[in-house]
């Protein structure tokens, strides 16, 4: 590899005059990129603490007991705070080793007077007891890898602490000053905000200035998504460059020095991003800002699309590994679309507006007069051609569509500019970021072209208040609520818009993404965008001469290769398997949970369960209102496993009963996909888990049908029989673990039993209701409790296999040991999908097959 590298760069320095030498330059840097990761990969040391976890010398989800230094200030949430060590030792197992390495700790909230957690600070040396993980929490196809997200957030491991009588601080290590400033600053300004603004308001604004999101309640930052405006309250580019361009103007109203302009506009910009975290996406922003500004400053103000180029080499050679980071390729190719193809388009449509005669473009521009008239109305400036017109000896009548006096010098034409310039960009980042919106979000926002620049208008007011509002306050408070009173204000009227858009449907909608070699069409798509930049940079709108036929015919082919593409993507005829005649049962790893796909040999789907996560809130309603934003089972687990398959469409959700770890789920699968139908058997409107799941169903226009015993469907050759719950005129009673939904599915001499959470109670209504309950598989019921699989049960089941959902590690020691032995001294096969992942298991009817994610 080395050496294909150095032949293909002298290569290219002798040939550099022959056209061939871009191919064998671009030869030459993909083969050092190939290094270059390679090197990275390698250089990690075999005492940094995720090599000891992947080389299994410490067992994740193990005690152990670290010590370290706090290497920036103490991240504060909702219930508790997050630290960030750099770890120096490690006992396990009673030996104690030097590590390197950054693990991230999650403290709870104490209110004890005197605690260790609270006197934590950045510099702290610390000591700390705790379960240390590093692998996926969820084994399921599609679901994202744990460790490589920590491994690009630059964080070995996490840990969770449940008492602050495991923490210990040692000692304080010397700090660097004026960063323990910036830290202190940032956090006295999240205790302002707290104080002084609602919680909604407080957690957009510390989340879009301070970087910090913990405050963020789930429904707002829902809501920014479904609008595709999450973006703006993530710190990131879009921060740096407006902070950045914001402190350059005022910087250069008091000195014309381009070298003060950089020193102060740079050092201000790195210490904020340093008080906002620093996380790679700022750093980044940060190092192409200052790249960018360094060039003004020496007077090298190359091509934008150089200066790009530039700065991306530069962050590839500090980490190749960015390439395949995902927040870096959002950043290349939405600062990319508004290099090469917004900023230019917008510049061209500016020359057509505002043409006058000159020595290089003395006739009008060369385009159609509908596009004539529109630029003119948005870009024609009366006052310059005034200017011009008296600077030279000869004089001139141009005509001007009919445009009044108060359109052309009041703010209305002004304030259409900069909307039309502002739908432009947004319009074209939105079209080139599509293959990566479906691939990471698998969403499409259709309403984001409007909604960022309404958000983005009123977050800067909001942001701009409450600022100002933090500063008065040292003066008095009195002189401060006005500014805390209009970042309220700002705050409800620009979530105003996103409510409207997201309420009636009209904001996004998710989607399904290619997998396996269907993955080529999102780079094929790129290829057609490759060609509009390229001849919107050779459009010459002042040319005499019209341009030529082919190149009018070959700009007309890419944008409807554009379109065509689009429109495989949003649709994906493609995505799914089509059916093979065999019946397909996934029984998901949702931790402590159930959910199960049922896939019909003629393709019909049903999702019985979602999984979900206990409700902190209690079923009576009780405790503390805010929600944080925690990407549900449902979304990070069910959704995601969905997508993988190719599928956007479900044709039957069954809740089998209402508790948290069943029901919840399927609130988010309502959501996220077009449903048939939803089967439940009873409506307890007062349960709040079943009562967000009946709403978004009704939202979403689903109709419910009630389930009961003795009901049946049929799919083809596979029945689907209901043995559970009873009919009764109690449908609106509470819908517990007894009155579960449980299903028998047959296809020709095979059958699987899905039982829900029923206990020894609904057992035995079972065996004593007649019919016959034998199954090849059953889901043990209630995640193998030791109030569920009597003896009686088990042996009228009479299955091979039983699959266990559950947790690796369950809060309620599921599955109990006397469960399982029972199963095993009946000749049956075990399962738990804690350690085999996503167990699926298809027949044709005859035979069994059965796959594990985890072998």
């Amino acid at each position: 590899m080395i050496l294909i590298c150095v032949v293909s760069g002298i290569a290219a320095i002798i040939l550099r005059t022959k056209p061939i030498a871009t191919a064998i330059v671009l030869i030459a840097f993909f083969t050092a990129g190939m290094i270059s990761v390679q090197v990275e990969n390698s250089g990690v040391r075999s005492n940094r603490i995720r090599s000891l976890i992947d080389n299994g010398l410490v067992a994740t989800d193990s005690p152990v007991e670290l010590e370290g230094v706090v290497f920036r200030a103490p991240e504060p949430q909702s219930e508790g705070m997050v630290v960030d060590i750099d770890t120096s030792n490690i006992i396990y197992r009673g030996s104690d080793r030097s590590v390197a390495g950054r693990v991230r700790l999650y403290l709870p909230q104490t209110s004890e007077p005197i605690s260790s957690i609270r006197d934590l600070n950045y510099g702290s040396r610390m000591r700390v007891t705790c379960r240390i993980s590093r692998d996926d929490a969820f084994q399921n196809p599609g679901v994202r890898n744990r460790k490589e997200m920590l491994d690009r957030i630059g964080i070995d491991a996490t840990c969770s602490v449940k008492s602050d009588l495991l923490v210990e601080e040692v000692s304080v290590e010397s700090v660097f000053l004026p960063l323990k400033w910036i830290y202190d600053v940032r956090s006295n300004l999240i205790r302002i905000f707290q104080r002084e603004l609602t919680q909604p308001t407080a957690g957009v604004m510390i989340a879009s200035l301070l970087g910090n999101r913990y405050f963020l309640d789930k429904n707002t930052a829902e809501l920014f998504r479904e609008g595709g405006t999450f973006h703006i309250l993530v710190i990131s580019g879009l921060h740096i460059t407006f902070f950045g361009g914001l402190l350059l103007f005022f910087v250069r109203l008091f000195t014309g020095n381009r070298w003060i302009q950089f020193v102060v506009t740079t050092s201000i910009i790195w210490s904020y991003t340093l008080a906002v975290g620093g996380d790679l996406p700022v750093t980044r922003a940060a190092i192409m800002f200052t790249v960018l500004l360094f060039a003004y400053v020496i007077h090298r103000n190359g091509t934008p699309l150089n200066s790009l180029g530039g700065c991306v080499l530069f962050l590839l050679v500090l980490r190749p590994s960015d390439l395949f980071d995902p927040s870096f390729q959002l950043t290349f190719v939405s600062v990319g679309s508004i290099v090469v193809l917004a900023y230019p388009l917008i510049e061209k449509l500016r020359q057509i507006g505002s043409w006058t005669p000159t020595q290089d473009a003395p006739f009008p521009p060369n385009v159609p007069k509908w596009l004539r008239r529109t630029c003119e109305i948005v870009f024609w400036n009366p006052d310059a051609w005034s200017v011009e017109i008296n600077q030279h000896v000869w004089s001139a009548s141009l005509y001007r569509s009919e445009l009044p006096e108060w359109w052309l010098r009041g703010g209305l034409q002004r304030g259409l500019r900069y909307i039309s310039e502002g739908v432009i960009v947004s319009l074209i980042v939105q079209i080139c970021m599509l293959p990566l919106s479906i691939v990471y979000f698998h969403r499409v926002t259709v309403s984001a072209v409007f909604l960022n620049l309404w958000v983005g208008f009123w977050i800067a007011i909001g942001s701009l208040s409450a600022v100002l509002g933090s500063l008065f306050l040292a003066i008095g408070r009195l002189l401060a609520v006005p500014f805390f009173k209009t970042a309220e204000l700002t705050n409800v009227v620009l979530q105003s818009a996103p409510e409207i858009f997201a309420e009636n449907g009209w904001a996004s909608f998710r989607l399904t993404a290619y997998s396996g070699t269907g993955t080529v069409i999102y780079f094929i798509y790129f290829v057609p965008i490759v060609l509009l930049a390229y001849g919107l940079a050779v459009w010459n709108p002042m040319a005499t001469r019209s341009p030529k036929s082919r190149d009018v015919n070959v700009f007309s082919a890419a944008g409807a290769a554009v379109a065509l593409l689009a429109i495989l993507l949003i649709t994906h005829p493609f995505s799914s398997d089509r059916p093979d005649g065999r019946l397909h049962v996934d029984f998901l790893d949702v931790g402590q949970g159930d959910s199960t796909l049922v896939t019909f040999p003629n393709g019909t789907t049903m999702l019985v369960d979602g999984g979900g996560r206990l409700d902190y809130r209690g079923k009576d309603g009780e405790g503390d209102d805010f929600e944080p934003d925690i990407r549900g089972i449902g979304e990070a687990v069910v959704s995601e496993v969905l997508w993988q398959k190719g599928l956007s469409h479900i044709d039957y959700i069954v809740a089998t009963h209402a508790d948290a770890d069943h029901i919840q789920g399927l609130t988010d699968i309502a959501r996220n996909f077009h449903v048939s139908k939803a089967l439940i058997a009873r409506w307890p409107s007062d349960d709040p888990d079943f009562k967000a799941f009946a709403d978004k169903v009704r939202q979403r226009g689903i109709p419910f049908e009630f389930v009961s015993r003795g009901e049946a469907f049929r799919f083809g050759d596979v029945a689907v029989e209901v043995l559970l719950p009873f009919a009764d005129e109690r449908l609106n009673e509470p819908w517990g673990n007894d009155q579960s939904i449980v299903l028998r599915i047959s296809m020709g001499s095979r059958s699987f039993l899905l039982t829900g959470d029923i206990e020894a109670v609904a057992e035995r209504q079972l065996l004593g209701g007649g019919g016959t309950l034998r199954a090849d598989v059953v889901k043990v019921p209630h995640h193998g409790s030791r109030t569920s699989s009597t003896q009686e049960f088990i042996d009228a089941v009479q299955a091979s296999q039983a699959v266990i959902s559950v947790g690796r590690r369950s809060p309620f020691g599921h599955p109990h040991r006397d469960v399982v032995e029972r199963w095993q001294a009946a000749g049956v096969g075990v399962m738990t999908t804690g350690e085999r992942g996503m167990i699926s298991i298809s027949t044709d009817g005859r035979e069994l097959k059965v796959a594990t994610f985890i072998p």
